[in-house]
């Protein structure tokens, strides 16, 4: 009889792909999932009952949690972690909810309905709910955010050093003549990536021997609209006059450069912007955006090897953390 690998080869698809289809499972381009279901019925193919009875306790299946729907950070992330997994025995399952939901509890859910072996977390901060992610049973990443100060032997993490990346943003313009500076950044209550971020860039300041007034920071969430809404409404303030603004997201940097030229101010003539992240749009937008870059493959395909790893009983309770680096745009001038 024909095996599932040999429908993959006649198919011109992954085993993983075969398996997809056959358990009804997301993620499949309509024609593959036909051209699959086609090459099943013309060569008589037939799942082995017993296997199939087995994978319905004991599945292959990545959860991969995505908080946010349409983050241009977020997406190469997500596909290179499909990617990765999709070469290995593991199928990737991967699931979006609202930045309000919360997403432990879509972990929960997911593990006991799918059987999935392991989650990987990408946005929210699953990190600040201890009590919670303690209720997850098999082993999770955490993608961009950082495990290192969790007491959890099933949660590892990769990420970069979200306090140290934003003092060499700080650096950049400080090294450019801007001393005042203002930060745009979502809101400061947990001790996840905003708080080190802010806590980085403020401290880099006091190094430079430069004060910060709170004033100064621009609170918005980490969205094109938001972010131009906030500093629009901080340009009207006489008081909060600023040269350069550092964006805690490109996202951000972007809706804010649109603020500013709204405001009948140039970028950088007038104001200087830096973002963070190294999102592709960044490269394309006029003026070019200057920005924190974070590796996203590497985050992806990090990501991807330490939750099989993890699985496997390696690596568990492992943080990666990766280095950035500053990619100059045309958003950034250097006062005179």
């Amino acid at each position: 009889m024909i095996t599932i690998k040999e429908v993959a080869k006649l198919a011109g698809v992954s085993v993983s792909t075969v398996s997809r289809v056959l358990n009804n499972l997301p993620d499949v381009n309509p024609q593959t999932r036909d051209l699959v279901r086609r090459v099943i019925a013309e060569n008589g193919y037939v799942p082995n009952a017993t296997a199939r009875t087995l994978k319905q306790t004991n599945t292959n299946i990545i959860c991969v949690i995505v908080k946010g729907f349409q983050n241009l950070f977020f997406a190469p992330i997500v596909e290179g972690i499909q990617f990765f997994i999709d070469k290995t025995d593991y199928i990737p399952l991967v699931h979006y909810i609202d930045e309000s939901a919360d997403e432990v509890a879509a972990a929960v859910s997911l593990v006991s309905e799918k059987k999935a072996l392991g989650v990987i977390f990408l946005g929210g901060s699953p990190s600040s709910k201890t009590r919670s992610i303690a209720r997850i049973k098999v082993p999770c990443v955490l993608a961009t955010m950082s495990a290192r100060d969790l007491d959890m032997k099933n949660t590892s993490s990769v990420c970069v050093d979200d306090f140290a990346a934003a003092g060499k943003a700080i650096d950049y313009l400080v090294a450019r003549g801007h001393r005042d500076i203002a930060i745009l950044g979502g809101r400061r209550l947990d001790r996840d990536l905003v708080w080190n971020r802010f806590n980085g860039a403020r401290q880099r300041l006091a190094d430079h021997g430069i004060g910060f007034d709170d004033s100064r920071y621009i609170e918005s969430k980490f969205s094109f609209e938001d972010a131009y809404r906030a500093t629009a409404a901080a340009l009207k303030q006489e008081n909060r006059a600023f040269t350069a603004l550092f964006a805690m997201s490109d996202i951000m940097a972007i809706g804010a450069c649109r603020a500013i030229f709204d405001h009948g101010l140039k970028v950088p003539d007038d104001v200087s912007v830096i973002g963070f992240d190294g999102i592709q749009i960044g490269r394309y937008y006029n003026p070019t955006l200057t920005s924190v870059r974070q590796p996203q493959d590497e985050i992806a395909r990090r990501s991807a090897s330490l939750i099989i790893q993890n699985i496997k009983g390696i690596n568990i309770g492992h943080s990666i953390v990766l280095d950035t680096e500053v990619v100059a745009g045309e958003s950034v001038k250097t006062c005179s």
